[in-house]
């Protein structure tokens, strides 16, 4: 006796098999899509960061004399008293310009949750002093040194996985 069998549509196993695929693959895509929405959050914060402290840095090179009270409002626990400046000339010193423009950016980061600290950049305090702007976000301190979450090393150097950025200013 002979028996001859047409299959005839699909069979459970295999329609088991396809969904667990397609699962698979869905699951691969949103993973790599969640990635790619936090590299353009990374991106965008980064870019941020950047643009306020250029900005900051190239005002101190417009008032290099006043170094100090840029890095002593940047690093002011709390911020100092509104700073203005009248219309007559000498009532606008560049002590106040510079208190009025580190608050600006100080508050302008603030409002990205980005945090600031204006430092000595390591290896130039004996020769010429260059200030270093961190901005740093998330978990990480703006801060140089040897603990977990800060920006960089005492040395200037990048840590791994930090949140930061680092502009020099002179």
């Amino acid at each position: 006796m002979m028996r001859v069998s047409y299959q005839r549509g699909v069979g459970l196993v295999e329609v088991l098999v396809s969904v667990l695929l397609l699962s698979v693959a869905v699951l691969g895509f949103s993973a790599l899509q969640l990635q790619a929405i936090k590299a353009t959050e990374e991106s965008l914060v980064r870019t941020q960061a950047l643009s306020v402290i250029r900005g900051l840095a190239e005002n101190m090179r417009a008032n290099p004399l006043q170094l100090k009270a840029y890095q002593d409002a940047i690093n002011a626990t709390t911020p100092s008293t509104v700073v203005s400046c009248g219309e007559l000339a000498d009532n606008c010193t560049s002590d106040k310009i510079a208190v009025k423009e580190a608050n600006a950016a100080v508050k302008k980061l603030k409002e990205y949750d980005i945090n600031i600290n204006m430092v000595t950049c390591p290896g130039t305090a004996s020769f010429s002093e260059i200030k270093c702007i961190i901005a740093a976000w998330g978990d990480t301190e703006p801060v140089m040194s040897d603990t977990a979450n800060a920006c960089a090393t005492s040395m200037g150097v990048y840590k791994s996985g930090s949140t930061c950025v680092i502009v020099e200013a002179y």
